[in-house]
């Protein structure tokens, strides 16, 4: 293998960004809310959404909101599909129908679709689980690596694991409040994305980690809107263009 040293060039890659939350903290209605954004910035044309929560996605469907009205399309990603290399297929299969703006929803089903396939190898073996880590890992892998590959603009969504705390109110009193903890996928998963953002049950947003754009970081907001996403978009928009990796991607 021969290696080359090279000036470093800032491009347009196509942007990898994660939304995290709670139920309830608005993930499904952000992300279409910034590819809508995306769109009217001139980043990306047609907006997919591969739904693994029961369809609920086109709730959305006549939307009126920041001067539009949504249209746009749905993949149901059936429940045997549910799993990383389903959602690896699933992505291919969206890129070859030629859309350029994909929104996974949500990539905590993938998780717990590669836990069950554990645990029905261990079944099957005796307890073995390490056999069953052995074929799901790859599989884990290779879904990151198609989802972030170089072909379009994704979003995807997570949920984070609810836990309780006890907290003291205003009035002096403490009350129970609903705090958001880990990521409800492998450890990790969420730092193979550009920018990740999580949502509280508030809808407040706060950027957690954002590649390249330093003034995305640790950026925060309400219910985030074209205002919030204006300086990634301003950012991507700056960088120097480049030939499509394919024919999906607007650049």
């Amino acid at each position: 293998m021969s290696f080359e040293v090279k000036k470093a060039r800032r491009q347009r890659r196509p942007l990898k960004i994660s939304l995290e939350g709670l139920s309830g903290s608005g993930k499904t209605f952000t992300a279409l809310r910034l590819a809508f954004a995306m769109r009217r910035a001139g980043i990306g044309k047609r907006i997919v959404v591969a739904d693994s929560e029961n369809e609920s996605a086109s709730l959305y469907d006549g939307v009126a909101i920041d001067g539009e009205k949504w249209e746009y399309e749905v993949c149901p990603i059936p429940a045997e599909s549910q799993n990383p290399a389903g959602y690896a297929e699933c992505y291919e299969y969206l890129i070859g129908q030629g859309f350029d703006l994909i929104i996974m929803d949500s990539l905590s089903h993938a998780w717990h679709g590669a836990m069950e396939q554990v645990d029905q190898h261990a079944a099957r073996n005796k307890g073995d689980k390490f056999g069953g880590w052995a074929k799901v890992t790859p599989d884990q892998r290779k879904m990151l690596a198609t989802l972030t590959d170089g072909r379009a603009h994704c979003i995807v969504t997570m949920r984070v694991k609810s836990e309780y705390e006890r907290v003291t109110g205003e009035n002096g009193r403490d009350k129970i409040k609903k705090v958001g903890m880990k990521t409800d996928q492998r450890e990790g998963a969420e730092y193979e994305f550009d920018a990740v953002i999580r949502l509280e049950a508030g809808h407040d947003a706060t950027v957690e980690n954002v590649r390249g754009c330093t003034a995305m970081d640790g950026r925060t907001g309400n219910s985030p809107d074209p205002k919030f996403w204006k300086p990634l978009l301003d950012w991507w928009l700056s960088a120097e263009a480049v030939t499509p990796a394919g024919p999906q991607l607007s650049l």
